[in-house]
């Protein structure tokens, strides 16, 4: 059972929703202004480090996307918190 992160193209509000068909995908509206044009968002991931078991977040920062364009049409860049590219 999924919970998916949805932001409002009307009114810019992030919610989320626990979805337990993708039926129910298609009648997703924004919790704040009842809109349909909602996007789904990518979620950043959590990650356990150490042998102590204790989980942290990558960041309390939200993941940021560009879009670019490429020669092939348009490249879509995702910037996730605390990760490094190498």
């Amino acid at each position: 059972m999924p919970i998916y992160e949805f932001q409002c193209k009307s009114c810019g509000y992030v919610f989320e929703l626990l979805l337990m068909s993708k039926e129910e995908m298609e009648d997703v509206r924004c919790a704040k202004c009842a809109s349909p044009d909602v996007g789904k968002l990518m979620s950043a991931a959590n990650v356990a480090t150490g042998s102590s078991g204790s989980v942290s977040p990558a960041s309390t920062s939200t993941p940021t996307y560009t879009t670019n364009q490429c020669s092939s049409g348009s490249c879509t860049q995702i910037n996730l918190p605390g990760h490094t590219k190498s």
